[in-house]
């Protein structure tokens, strides 16, 4: 079977999906982000792939969106050593999409693969939101073109930015509370954290709604999308393999 390795390297984790010829997602790893040595991803992905049945085989293809610049030499030496060839990497040039951006060398990889992928899921135009290390916004319009969005501190970045400037505050394991009024304070820092992200999500979308003119595709993607996207007013349809989609289509677009 002829298979494609899509990476997405964020600042905190790396998500991993092998796909077949079709573009069907076989398998799905997600690893922690490290500064890895071309040596120390090349058996990670050789001890990942070498799980499935009947073992080990190279893909034709690697393809990648990364926001730690460090890691695309290691990237281009791993793709050599897995498929044989250089590896694709989102960027503009590569997305296959319209991008109207005043500077589209500014975008983050990441944001474009999640607009190749909210094309390929369904009708624009489309909004799609990604809860990571960043919750960001990206906005496609009816024509498929690509306009730009929000970028806002993550769940986890924004609440570890709290722990620190607020000293008498302890860190907690964030999750929502089943009341929004709290009666402790590691309950009111989780209800802070959580509910404010829910409400300063549907606001960020009806004022991205408003400025398209008309109802929009809304997606989810992200580590935190499971637990938020249910809570918001708008009807969010969460497909946490989005990115890798994307990415996975950009690569077929390029080799």
């Amino acid at each position: 079977m002829r298979t494609r390795i899509a990476l997405d390297i964020g600042n905190s984790r790396t998500s991993i999906g092998l796909f077949d010829e079709d573009g069907k997602l076989l398998e799905h790893w997600r690893v922690r982000t490290e500064h890895w040595t071309e040596d120390e991803l090349w058996l990670l992905l050789r001890q990942l792939l070498s799980l499935r049945e009947p073992g080990y085989a190279k893909p034709e293809a690697v393809a990648f969106a990364c926001v730690v610049p460090q890691l695309r030499h290691c990237l281009r030496g791993v793709s050599q050593r897995h498929s044989g060839r250089p590896p694709v990497e989102v960027s503009p040039a590569t997305s296959g999409i319209v991008i109207d951006y005043p500077d589209p060398q500014e975008l983050g990889a990441d944001r474009i693969a999640n607009a190749v992928g909210a094309l390929l899921a369904g009708p624009a135009p489309a909004i799609v939101t990604d809860f990571g290390t960043a919750t960001t916004f990206d906005v496609i319009d009816a024509d498929g073109r690509y306009l730009g969005g929000v970028i806002c501190p993550g769940v986890g970045t924004g609440a570890a930015e709290l722990f620190r400037k607020a000293e008498k505050l302890s860190p907690v394991d964030l999750d929502f509370t089943d009341s929004v009024l709290a009666r402790s304070t590691a309950d009111a820092i989780r209800s802070g954290v959580m509910h404010s992200v829910v409400g300063s999500t549907d606001y960020i979308l009806d004022r991205l709604e408003a400025e398209l003119g008309s109802g929009a595709s809304l997606y989810a993607t992200g580590g935190w999308a499971p637990g938020i996207a249910p809570r918001c007013s708008h009807c969010l349809l969460v497909v946490p393999e989005l990115t890798l989609q994307g990415i996975d289509a950009v690569c077929r677009r390029n080799i």
